[in-house]
């Protein structure tokens, strides 16, 4: 499928006022994408001559099996200035005075420069409305907990103004704790050394990961997966202390059995308020590999 085919189209509730939209690596679970009319915008995953739209016509399970046993190098794009001015007219078109988008993390992507440019774009053609791109410092589901507490307070009938505090809000509420499978990826795209690669791969060494100030870093390392799982739950454990209501997101990378007995650990300790499953995105998972294994959360009162 290629971008003219995208159209994104969504149904306006009269009441609203702000449309919200955010990119396909939000994750952001397709009910929910219904029931609060959140337009996903995909980035592009480029496997040898095919491209393909995340979440679209990309089936995770299929590009991660691929990955493992044919050990094809996919690469990733953000989407294009048009996809992006796309979405944004189609939703003023459909009644919006006004679009909120909830952007990948500045620091990871061009995304958010590329969707801030369509911004003033579309300004320009609809002057009497307003269209603003927030840089949400944050990836996966994380992203994705943003832009659904900005599409709760739109769905409320909030002002354009109100929903980015809702949003900036989140912002400070959601993370992550991560592990992966190997460190193979990383090394192929450069982020660690060939040698910590070898040694850590050598020792089973599990790096522990999360995101800070829009960036994915390392918090700690253990060895062995079931002790990775335990210090996954244990991080978030210590970011949530005291809030009495919390939500949580088990997300793998062709790593059922594994996100399995995360979600028990998970709930033993923490006791949710809610959690569901999400696949992780081929467009971070061709950086980390398949078999990677996260917990985000999103806390409140």
């Amino acid at each position: 499928m290629n971008e003219a085919n995208y159209t994104g189209e969504t149904t306006l509730d009269p009441e609203q006022i702000v449309a919200v939209v955010t990119d396909s690596v939000a994750q952001v679970p397709a009910e929910i994408e219904r029931q609060l009319a959140i337009t996903v915008i995909p980035f592009t995953v480029h496997v040898n001559d095919q491209v393909y739209l995340d979440g679209i016509d990309l089936n995770p399970t299929e590009l991660y099996r691929r990955m493992r046993l044919e050990k094809i190098l996919p690469t990733t794009t953000a989407a294009s200035l048009g996809q992006y001015q796309q979405a944004y007219t189609t939703r003023l078109r459909a009644g919006a005075q006004a679009v909120l988008h909830v952007a990948l993390s500045s620091k990871l992507s061009s995304g958010y420069s590329t969707a801030s440019h369509a911004a003033v774009m579309v300004r320009d053609e609809f002057p009497d409305r307003q269209v603003v791109v927030l840089d949400s410092q944050q990836a996966t589901i994380t992203q994705g907990f943003v832009a659904i507490a900005a599409a709760r307070a739109a769905a409320a009938g909030k002002t354009l103004s109100e929903v980015w505090q809702a949003a900036e809000k989140a912002k400070q509420q959601v993370g992550f704790s991560a592990t992966l499978e190997t460190l193979e990826y990383l090394a192929q795209g450069g982020r660690i050394g060939k040698a910590a690669f070898m040694l850590g791969n050598l020792i089973k060494i599990k790096p522990i990961l999360t995101i800070d100030d829009g960036e994915v870093m390392p918090v700690s390392r253990v060895r062995g997966e079931n002790q990775a799982l335990q210090a996954m739950v244990d991080y978030v454990a210590r970011q949530v202390e005291g809030h009495r209501k919390l939500h949580l997101a088990i997300m793998e990378a062709d790593a059922p059995e594994q996100a399995e007995r995360l979600q028990e650990l998970a709930l033993q300790k923490l006791q949710p308020t809610e959690i569901f499953h999400t696949e992780f995105t081929p467009v971070m998972g061709v950086h980390t590999g398949p078999g990677l294994i996260g917990l985000g959360y999103y806390f409140y009162e």
